[in-house]
């Protein structure tokens, strides 16, 4: 259902004749029906057609089971030089952002918002994102689809500049909890946790040793002891 699956039944013709089955009978009623006549009592805002509506009250958006899922991500060089730069050095210019794989449709929310400041158009989303390493939360997180450009997605991660927090091969574990709220944990190379989540990452980004996966939201907390999720407040 959150992939847009498709399926269809074929209906033969000595199958249709044994159920008395009329494509002109099927289409006639269909154009019948007074949908255009229809109004959901607004008494009852729980009713099934307000469901219908796209955006028409502000409710959460429930996620699919299989869209519960866990992003690893090996970093590279310049997801983590702005992470261990010194404040103020040249090497601390720029934005901090994690440098993401095209495969990443489905892992975000909708990218609605367009560039209004450059030449190549990006496509955006903003997304709430937990640090559990520094109990922080980023409720303005950008994500960004280059476009027009290298067609990646890039994840802002401005709370980790100057934290010294993950180094270049280090591991960062970005959990999907709802529509679009998320949590971000980070493994130094040859800790036991590393180890373990590393062969999930079985995808190469480039040709630098840059790798990723996905796991199961399921599968990831037992690896990690610990339970995905939070609330906000």
């Amino acid at each position: 259902m959150s992939q847009n699956v498709e399926m269809s039944v074929l209906l033969d013709q000595s199958a249709t004749a044994s159920m008395g089955f009329s494509w002109d009978a099927l289409l006639g009623n269909i154009l019948a029906q007074r949908w255009d006549f229809y109004r959901p009592n607004v008494e009852d805002l729980n009713a099934p057609a307000w469901n219908l509506l796209y955006d028409e009250q502000v409710s959460g958006i429930a996620i699919d089971e299989s869209d519960e899922v866990t992003m690893l991500l090996r970093l590279s060089h310049s997801d983590t030089a702005r992470i261990n730069a010194t404040p103020g050095s040249r090497a601390a210019r720029g934005t901090q952002y994690f440098w993401l794989s095209k495969d990443c449709y489905d892992f975000f929310p909708p990218l609605t918002l367009r560039n209004q400041r450059g030449s190549k158009i990006t496509y955006s989303c903003i997304v709430n994102l937990r640090y559990i390493d520094l109990n922080i939360e980023d409720r303005q997180c950008r994500v960004t689809f280059e476009a027009e450009n290298n067609l990646d997605f890039r994840l802002g991660t401005g709370k980790l500049r100057h934290s010294r927090l993950a180094q270049e091969g280090d591991l960062a574990a970005i959990s999907r909890v709802s529509e679009d709220d998320y949590e971000l944990r980070l493994y130094r190379q040859g800790n036991g946790e590393y180890d373990a989540l590393m062969p999930h990452a079985v995808n190469f980004v480039g040709h630098q040793g840059k790798k990723y996966g996905f796991l199961s939201n399921t599968v990831f907390e037992k690896i990690i002891g610990a339970t995905v999720g939070f609330r906000y407040t």
